[in-house]
């Protein structure tokens, strides 16, 4: 496989998520899972772009502390409206709370990305733009409910029951959803190069 020539060690998702998993293997990526263990709170002293990124690299720092053998990839993920940080809910609450904000808006979603192994590292963001329509609060209450949005940032996935707010993108659908496939790809292959 192709991937298996281009990660010449064995390879690490600092992340338990389904969807960052599900991207993974979409990719034809070998690999196994740890979940960091590090609080997810993003540097007020640094740009959201590269707080994102920090995070993303403590996350892969942790896992390549208990793993020094093997290649780590780690991703964080924020939602932007109106200067507000949307990280996940702590509660349904705080979901109802987020949904109503977006209603009928744009926001950003950034994703940040790190590679990480005892010699070499890349960090990189990629940033959509999500607009949603104007929605009902029993809507959201009832998607809520569902329990699907309480680990999401911003409280909705894109790629589930959350695609029915979705007036419209600019940017990567996958940058969404947690994990840029195709900058990772790219990533992963300037990452095999050096060194």
């Amino acid at each position: 496989m192709y991937y298996n020539s281009l990660m010449q060690k064995h390879t690490i998702l600092a992340s338990q998520s389904p969807r960052r998993r599900e991207l993974l293997n979409l990719m034809g990526i070998p690999f196994t899972t740890v979940n960091p263990n590090v609080d997810e709170v993003i540097n007020p002293n640094l740009s959201l772009e590269n707080a994102i990124e920090e995070l993303a690299y403590i996350k892969a720092l942790d896992v390549l502390n208990r793993h020094p053998e093997a290649n780590i990839i780690s991703a964080d993920t924020i939602v932007v409206c109106e200067n507000e940080v949307m990280g996940k809910p702590v509660n349904e609450e705080d979901a109802i709370r987020m949904l109503k904000q977006l209603s009928g808006k744009k926001h950003e979603v950034i994703t940040g990305v790190c590679l990480l192994s005892s010699d070499k590292e890349i960090r990189f963001h990629t940033k959509t733009l999500v607009e949603f329509y104007d929605y009902d609060e029993e809507f959201v209450k009832s998607y809520v409910q569902s329990k699907v949005p309480l680990d999401k940032a911003g409280a909705y996935g894109i790629q589930d029951k959350g695609a029915l707010l979705v007036k419209g993108i600019e940017g990567d659908y996958y940058t969404v959803m947690g994990l840029p496939i195709g900058e990772l790809h790219q990533a992963l292959k300037k990452f095999n190069q050096e060194g």
